[in-house]
């Protein structure tokens, strides 16, 4: 594991014995954080997405309800590029989570709007957040 994404996941990940609130996991984000927990980190991007049919060939966190994202769970997204690809019916949504995802400190986060084929860097590479 190189030392960016050793030290996210001890600031993210590893705090899991902290006292906190229980946050809930969005569809296969639980099996992401076991991962990350047993020292395992996905070799390319992670996919965020509120649609079952974009990102399969990914590792990725489906959106399934509407439980805010503030309240999810998101830090097994610590040191992880994070590529959030959404449609027009979900783009209002999108800021909260961004907000949400970017508080789990990924190395970087690209939203890409699928309809108009256009994506924008949140986060880039240098850790600077573009909004």
């Amino acid at each position: 594991m190189n030392a960016t994404i050793d030290k996210a996941a001890r600031q993210g990940v590893a705090g899991r014995n902290s006292p906190q609130q229980f946050k809930p996991f969005p569809a296969y984000g639980k099996r992401l954080m076991e991962l990350r927990m047993a020292g395992q980190v996905p070799d390319n991007s992670v996919v965020v997405t509120y649609d079952w049919r974009i990102g399969g060939v990914y590792p990725r966190v489906v959106i399934t309800d509407n439980t805010p994202p503030d309240r999810m769970e998101w830090r097994y997204l610590a040191g992880l590029d994070v590529m959030l690809p959404y449609r027009d019916a979900d783009a209002p949504k999108v800021p909260e989570l961004v907000q949400a995802i970017l508080a789990a400190n990924p190395r970087c986060l690209v939203a890409l709007h699928m309809g108009e084929r256009r994506f924008i860097v949140v986060k880039n590479l240098r850790g600077e957040v573009m909004l």
